[in-house]
């Protein structure tokens, strides 16, 4: 009520004074809080760009580590020494069948390039496995580490020839082998060339343990991959020069 009666007697000093007043006491505050607002409004985009700029950088970091780790390990495959009389078709792993491990592989390779049922695939640490089904631009590998895969192999030390299977109670294992034989840890487990499957001294696999009972005709032998099953990455498809 008074404020009505000194903004209609006061005249226009008084009503501006009044309303410089109601300005400062109302409405200043309020325009204080959204000028605050718009502040943290403007802070908040300009983070949302700096994480954005940050996750930017450190995708493209992840790109250039994995394009350098890329390099190294091809620079390594170009020293791999391929068996006499075959040829290399380079390949990568499109997908992994696990069985507690993998066990089988899929690959960007097929008919198309001339891919066949029974080539041997290896790497630069050794054999890996065979080609069991293929389509028109991808192959299934049956892996060392699969059950049903056995290598006719042989101990490089002392040319004594054995069977390596895989046993899901003790691994890697080298069967066949004879009690006297002179084997031991650390000896070095190649491929035979017998069969017609697998060709002649690739790296199967290293003697960890040899176990002897007099009462057993054979060697219990366990042994370890020298391909690292769960890394593979870059591979080779071997493929005879004469179906090149």
């Amino acid at each position: 009520m008074l404020l009505a009666i000194l903004l209609i007697v006061g005249g226009k000093p008084v009503t501006e004074f009044v309303s410089q007043v109601v300005h400062t006491s109302f409405y200043y505050p309020f325009f204080k809080i959204r000028i605050a607002i718009e502040n943290l409004q403007d802070e908040s985009k300009k983070n949302e760009m700096l994480q954005q700029a940050l996750v930017e950088t450190s995708v493209k970091l992840s790109f250039y580590e994995e394009f350098l780790f890329e390099n190294e390990r091809l620079r390594e495959t170009l020293n791999f020494e391929h068996p006499e009389g075959y040829r290399l078709l380079p390949a990568k792993v499109i997908s992994v069948t696990w069985d507690n491990q993998p066990t089988l592989i899929s690959i960007n390779k097929g008919y198309e390039d001339s891919v066949e049922v029974n080539y041997s695939v290896v790497n630069k640490d050794g054999l890996i496995g065979k080609i069991i089904n293929i389509s028109s631009d991808y192959a299934t590998v049956q892996l060392l580490t699969h059950p049903a895969n056995k290598v006719s192999a042989r101990i490089a030390q002392n040319r004594e020839m054995g069977i390596v299977e895989f046993d899901a109670g003790k691994g890697m294992i080298l069967k066949n082998v004879p009690i006297q034989s002179e084997v031991q840890a650390g000896d070095t487990i190649i491929s035979s060339g017998l069969g017609g499957i697998y060709p002649v001294g690739l790296n199967v696999a290293v003697v960890t343990e040899v176990i002897k009972q007099e009462e057993e005709p054979f060697c219990e032998i366990k042994l370890n991959p020298t391909v690292n099953f769960f890394t593979i990455e870059e591979l080779f498809v071997l493929k005879m020069k004469e179906k090149w």
